[in-house]
């Protein structure tokens, strides 16, 4: 039932109780109602009927304001959880929905695993075609990763050119297989300049970690294994993934 109609019939019920109770309150008195209210039908159904659709009609009213109010404040909890360049979810979201996996996987005991992908020489791109043509690519990166995240997989916009994705039951080799994949979707990522003819190719590193690999750990030490592999990758020479535990290219 839509909550208009329910707050409508909730309406017309309070409408009912005024006329009824006071009812109720002469016969509890001792005084005999019927012969009354048979005498004065007309009048009762003159003041019942207008003041039964009044509160039924301040009820819909209530209902839609009611519901105008409960989807504004589920846009505001969707914004506040959304990046609005990328259209991913932001950090605080990964961080806790990192939280709920890993309470998930600890209850069924198999392993979660995270990959951070952070862009190459992105503060160039910036520097050579300007920040909107970074924005360009960094909505360019973010669909090529979401394209190739897989069923279960959590994506999100965790930094400024920084994404990460959870990769709840993968161990060491499937997050580094996971990485790769959305290391070589961004490879081919081609973004033209407006207003020129100069493409802009992109390259990511990738970090990952998994509990399989480092055993029981905290969501943040998770985290940071998996944001250590990706300095271990930027330190090698960028454009490739390192999978923590092992610190070397996937």
């Amino acid at each position: 039932m839509q909550i208009q109609t329910r707050r409508a019939l909730q309406g017309s019920v309070l409408a009912l109780g005024a006329p009824l109770g006071w009812l109720a309150l002469r016969v509890s008195g001792g005084r005999s109602v019927w012969p009354e209210v048979t005498e004065n039908a007309g009048l009762y159904l003159y003041l019942l009927v207008p003041t039964v659709l009044a509160f039924a009609v301040f009820g819909a009213l209530l209902g839609i304001q009611e519901v105008r109010l409960s989807r504004v404040a589920s846009g505001l909890r969707t914004e506040s959880l959304t990046d609005e360049l990328t259209g991913l979810k932001n950090l605080r979201y990964f961080r806790a929905r990192l939280e709920e996996e890993e309470a998930a996987t600890n209850r069924m005991s198999v392993p979660l695993a995270l990959a951070i992908i952070d862009i190459d020489h992105f503060k160039r791109v910036n520097d050579r075609y300007g920040h909107p043509e970074g924005d360009r690519v960094l909505k360019a990166v973010a669909s090529a990763i979401s394209s190739v995240v897989r069923r279960g997989e959590s994506v999100a916009r965790v930094g400024g050119e920084e994404f990460a994705v959870l990769l709840p039951g993968a161990d060491g080799p499937e997050a580094a297989a996971a990485s790769e994949r959305m290391r070589a979707a961004v490879a081919r990522v081609r973004v033209r300049v407006l207003g020129g003819g100069s493409v802009i190719n992109v390259a990511v590193s990738a970090g990952c970690a998994s509990t399989a690999d480092l055993g029981s750990i905290s969501p943040d030490e998770l985290y940071a294994a998996a944001d250590a592999a990706l300095y271990a990758a930027k330190r090698n020479g960028r454009d490739r993934t390192v999978r923590a535990g092992s610190l070397s290219a996937a």
